[in-house]
């Protein structure tokens, strides 16, 4: 068995080698809903960084840290992918109860709370953000005022790896369809998963601020759902070899929940390393639920 599997290798780094033609795909799993083939490689795309923001509406220092994203995004060119996390059991994530200024929505979810507790280990305050999960000064979770410093680390970083985003969605079902591509354009030897998520824009409401509590603040990015588990779904190992050329698709139907507002819906897609010793982002994007 090991021998055969050397040779459908060999063969498939000698078709690779020899062609630009696009190759045979291989369906995994019963339901066809992932495939993989090479073609022509493409050239890498600009690379966008992964903010991951652990925010609240009843924290009143996150408004800034809202802020702050926006000024590193415009410092980036639009490059980067940003998901809001409100958190369970912490006091500022939870939905504000002034009779006056009462929150119309919950924006909690279990997702963001295990991504807090299961992946990082727990938050020491809000706001907190993680670039690309990976350390900066020694710490991945930091606070506002290093969030610069981090993401000016991560700028340079390139990837491997193209990602594409197409989403349909049935107005009838309120159920979309979404097809993730990651099409290589290095040599990757590492084990990799793949993250799919849920965020809702332009959504108003209450936020306390440090000058008292907005009724109409806007809302951005905030995390809905994560598709997949919280640490994404493995990139199957009869993708390898991952090398230029090498295209991965999988396609998952995607529940609109009908609080939600789909035409401010975005999904984001993004990929880790998956390794013990290096879990970092290598790329991520987002792309409208509705085009």
């Amino acid at each position: 068995m090991k021998k055969l599997s050397f040779f459908i290798a060999l063969g498939g780094l000698i078709c690779f080698q020899s062609c630009k033609e696009v190759g045979p795909t291989i369906d995994f799993g019963p339901s066809g809903d992932d495939s993989t083939y090479t073609e022509t490689p493409e050239a890498p795309t600009a690379r966008k960084m992964l903010a991951e923001e652990f925010t609240g509406v009843s924290c009143p220092p996150c408004p800034n840290g809202h802020a702050a994203m926006r000024a590193i995004k415009t410092k980036l060119n639009g490059n980067l992918v940003i998901i809001g996390y409100h958190i369970f059991n912490y006091a500022q994530a939870d939905p504000v109860k002034d009779p006056d200024h009462k929150s119309k929505y919950d924006f909690r979810t279990e997702d963001a709370t295990e991504v807090a507790n299961s992946l990082f280990g727990g938050l020491g305050g809000l706001p907190e953000a993680t670039f690309d999960r990976a350390e900066f000064n020694g710490k991945l979770l930091l606070d506002r005022l290093k969030w610069s410093g981090a993401s000016d680390a991560r700028a340079s970083v390139t990837s491997p790896v193209n990602i594409h985003i197409e989403s349909t969605f049935d107005e009838a079902t309120r159920e979309a369809t979404v097809k993730v591509k990651l099409a290589y354009t290095g040599n990757v030897s590492m084990k990799q998963s793949l993250t799919v998520a849920v965020l809702e824009d332009s959504i108003i409401d209450v936020q306390k601020t440090l000058t008292g509590i907005e009724n109409n603040y806007v809302h951005e990015h905030v995390l809905r759902d994560i598709v997949t588990t919280v640490n994404g779904t493995q990139i199957p190992s009869k993708v390898d070899p991952k090398v230029p050329g090498r295209v991965y698709e999988k396609t998952f139907k995607v529940p609109i929940k009908a609080d939600w507002h789909a035409e401010h819906c975005e999904i984001v897609a993004f990929v880790t390393n998956d390794e013990a010793t290096d879990r970092t982002v290598v790329n991520a994007e987002q792309a409208k639920l509705i085009e």
